[in-house]
């Protein structure tokens, strides 16, 4: 499943979401992450949202490979630059101005991508801001 904009999921998609949150937040994390790569596009000028990535996906029994957000500006098709990247990694995390470019991969791709921010929207900071209210709205369909 891609995750470029939060418009994207159902609210069943969001309810099973947060489940998971709540059980990696209530006991000890489980290495859901073990033996995945995770390729991470990151500026220099991205500390709390790339670190909060690479803690997580740590925590989670995985790895990451970083580069700079400016490699998904090769020449190279998506689609090509998608099969190559599929063949180091198990999902994509990307902070890039264009939402476009994200949308792009994601055709092609048969891993995750995750829209980190864009200058269109930024989708991960929804579940920084959510609390149970939210939830509880969700829930009740108001």
């Amino acid at each position: 499943m891609h995750f470029l904009d939060i418009s994207q999921l159902t609210a069943e998609q969001i309810l099973e979401i947060f489940e998971l949150t709540d059980q990696l937040r209530y006991r000890s994390p489980e290495p859901l992450l073990a033996g995945k790569t995770m390729i991470l596009f990151f500026p220099d000028t991205s500390l709390r949202t790339r670190i909060s990535f690479e803690k997580g996906i740590r925590d989670l029994g995985g790895a990451y490979i970083t580069f700079p957000p400016e490699a998904l500006d090769k020449k190279e098709s998506p689609g090509d630059m998608i099969r190559y990247l599929e063949n180091w990694g198990d999902g994509i995390i990307a902070r890039y101005p264009e939402l476009s470019k994200l949308e792009e991969l994601s055709a092609h791709a048969s891993i995750p991508v995750i829209n980190a921010m864009t200058a269109h929207n930024h989708p991960v900071r929804f579940w920084l801001t959510c609390t149970p209210c939210a939830l509880s709205e969700i829930t009740t369909g108001n």
